[in-house]
């Protein structure tokens, strides 16, 4: 199966920063649990936002503090890689770049950090339901294969995959954490998925900057 890098989920583009020399940060260390968070509704749950809204719902470097600069969108196509080894994700190979595009009403901005650390949000918006069930079926299929192979045309890649517990925010939360090894070199980067009625959040990156930001994207993507 043919996949552009998007159409493998944000985590591994993350994860593949290091095989085209970015500086994308690595750890021996698991990712700390944020301590569980009581959801609080709010009248905005289930209403249906354009990607206008979502937009102005985003992080902003400013959000996130001293040493942080929002990163030009990438405007050249991504090389295309090869899945080996996961026929779960094979069947994601219909959704196109991105799985999640199934989702007209759509944001997302790219961050570097302090350190070179990086850090991708991503918000949708649809009917719960219709967020509850996508997310879902990606989040099994990204989890369902504990190791697998990225295979580009100048690289192979080791992929381990590790469905990781999420504070409890928001309605439904998924979490994964997924370490790609390539040429000697190791990178580790965890995936916060987050619904909370209508609006769904995707947070990338390092473990550490992951578990830091994810309530504070939250908080402000669902804001009245």
């Amino acid at each position: 199966m043919r996949l552009r890098h998007a159409a493998i989920l944000t985590t591994t583009c993350l994860a593949l920063l290091a095989l085209t020399g970015c500086s994308a940060p690595t750890s021996d260390s698991a990712p700390a649990t944020a301590p569980a968070e009581t959801h609080v509704p709010t009248a905005a749950d289930h209403e249906v936002l354009p990607s206008e809204r979502l937009a102005d719902r985003l992080l902003t470097a400013e959000d996130l503090g001293p040493g942080y600069a929002a990163r030009p969108a990438a405007t050249a196509g991504s090389p295309e890689a090869s899945v080996e080894g996961c026929s779960q994700l094979e069947q994601l190979g219909s959704a196109a770049d991105n799985p999640y595009a199934m989702f007209p009403n759509q944001g997302k901005r790219v961050f570097t950090g302090p350190g070179g650390a990086q850090l991708t949000e991503e918000l949708y918006s649809a009917p719960s339901k219709d967020l509850s069930a996508g997310a879902g079926r990606i989040m099994t299929a990204m989890g369902a294969c504990p190791s697998y192979q990225l295979v580009t045309a100048t690289t192979v890649a080791e992929v381990r995959s590790q469905t990781v517990p999420v504070a409890r925010l928001g309605d439904e939360q998924w979490g994964q954490v997924l370490t790609v090894t390539a040429g000697g070199r190791r990178t580790i980067v965890q995936q916060t998925v987050i619904r909370e009625g209508a609006v769904l959040l995707v947070v990338s990156g390092s473990p550490a900057e992951v578990t830091v930001h994810a309530q504070t994207a939250l908080a402000k993507a669902t804001a009245r």
